[in-house]
């Protein structure tokens, strides 16, 4: 009976250490899931004055400023400065329309590896002025604006490859992607965060602050 009972004492710890060691590895394995497929990365800040109005048109006043990341090399050779960003250079552009986009193109690569910590590749490449207002009287054509080198040929081999083996093993889909953001009446300013997540780029608001 006591050998009986020592077997399944046994028996019954065993039992509970791998329940306890699936539902780790289930918590983890949910953990990472939820990190990869939910992360977003701040990218740049923008700052945008209210509509304004000149002979040709209503525009907006942007202060854009890019994050800029260490390199690859100064991340490996100092790694407390790994995943830190820190304010590029700001730029002002007078943006005729009454919205702005901010766009360029993104990679989403395959979910295996976004679940692996492989990351989506994007660019930020254009900043696009349009009158998207019904029955704006001001409307007329409106800017286009060309950052970080716009779009080069890279860019345009991958996106009419990536159907074609070896791209396809990697990419899942070529976008161009950038949300559009409509400008405002009043006074103030906007401040935003551009944020790329799982699948787009889009446009975070920070805040309202007085002029």
């Amino acid at each position: 009976m006591g050998k009986s009972i020592r077997i399944l004492i046994i028996s019954l710890s065993l039992i509970a250490i791998v329940a306890v060691l699936v539902a780790g590895l289930s918590i983890g394995l949910f953990l990472q899931a939820l990190r990869a497929f939910t992360q977003e990365t701040v990218v740049a800040e923008v700052i945008m004055s209210p509509i304004q109005q000149d002979e040709n048109g209503e525009y907006i006043e942007i202060v854009f400023t890019p994050y800029v990341k260490p390199d690859a090399l100064e991340s490996a050779l100092r790694p407390a400065v790994a995943g830190l960003a820190n304010y590029g250079q700001p730029q002002t552009y007078k943006i005729y329309g009454d919205t702005v986009a901010i766009r360029g193109p993104f990679i989403k690569l395959h979910n295996g590896l976004l679940f692996l910590s492989f990351q989506n590749v994007y660019k930020l490449a254009l900043i696009e002025g349009e009158y998207r207002r019904q029955n704006n009287p001001n409307a007329a054509e409106g800017t286009e604006i060309y950052i970080n080198g716009g779009f080069d040929e890279s860019w345009w081999l991958t996106n009419n490859n990536e159907a074609a083996f070896p791209y396809n093993l990697v990419i899942d889909r070529f976008t161009f992607s950038g949300d559009e953001e409509p400008g405002f009446y009043g006074t103030g300013r906007k401040r935003y965060d551009i944020v790329v997540t799982n699948d787009t780029l889009t446009w975070n608001l920070i805040g309202i602050f007085a002029d």
